[in-house]
């Protein structure tokens, strides 16, 4: 038997026995049939190797398609815009009313003196026409002077109350009254009456009607 060796490294022994031959091959030393086993067993290791990730890769995107398939079936939720509220608009109107008082005093002593008297009323004050009312707005103020007996008295008073008004049985909101008014009256004695009138004014925010 006469060895001889491929330039691959397989080394090869071969027995030449008439025109057959008896043909060993090694690799490395390895027989063929051995190293057709460890070929095969690598084979399959790589092929497992293959399979596995191309199982996980097939994973990774079953994932992925499985959260775009739940973005496309989730309703969009949409948050309802709040309308834009229109600014109301308003203008000041002149309120006014007419109102009487009245009160009596006492004359100090039998020459007179200075002494005070408290005044009552109520008055109902509206404008715009007539749209902007108030209720019966009750008064009381007072004044002051000098009196003497059978001396014509005439004397002004600077009432300041506050009114509330309505619009079509709606709140409008408080304003201040106020004006000058002349009372007068002719003590005997030693008792006196004042009485008079006049009218008080103001102005008050209205908001346009919607």
């Amino acid at each position: 038997m006469s060895p001889a060796v491929d330039p691959g490294g397989l080394f090869i022994c071969y027995k030449k026995t008439g025109r057959a031959a008896d043909v060993t091959a090694f690799w490395y030393n390895i027989p063929i049939d051995r190293m057709e086993g460890i070929m095969r067993k690598i084979f399959l290791a790589l092929t497992a190797l293959f399979i596995a990730a191309q199982a996980v890769q097939a994973a990774e995107l079953s994932f992925a398609d499985q959260l775009l398939q739940i973005k496309a079936a989730a309703p969009e939720v949409q948050v309802p815009e709040a309308p834009a509220k229109r600014a109301k608009l308003g203008r000041y109107v002149q309120v006014s009313g007419y109102v009487s008082l009245n009160g009596n005093g006492w004359v100090p002593g039998q020459d007179g003196g200075f002494t005070s008297v408290n005044l009552t009323g109520s008055a109902t004050f509206s404008g715009d026409g007539g749209k902007v009312t108030s209720n019966y707005t009750y008064i009381n103020t007072s004044v002051s002077m000098w009196v003497r007996p059978n001396q014509y008295i005439f004397q002004s008073v600077y009432p300041n109350v506050y009114a509330t008004f309505y619009r079509n049985g709606k709140l409008v909101g408080s304003t201040s009254m106020s004006g000058s008014i002349s009372v007068s009256g002719w003590p005997s004695t030693s008792f006196f009456s004042l009485s008079g009138s006049g009218y008080l004014s103001g102005s008050i925010y209205v908001e346009d009607e919607e």
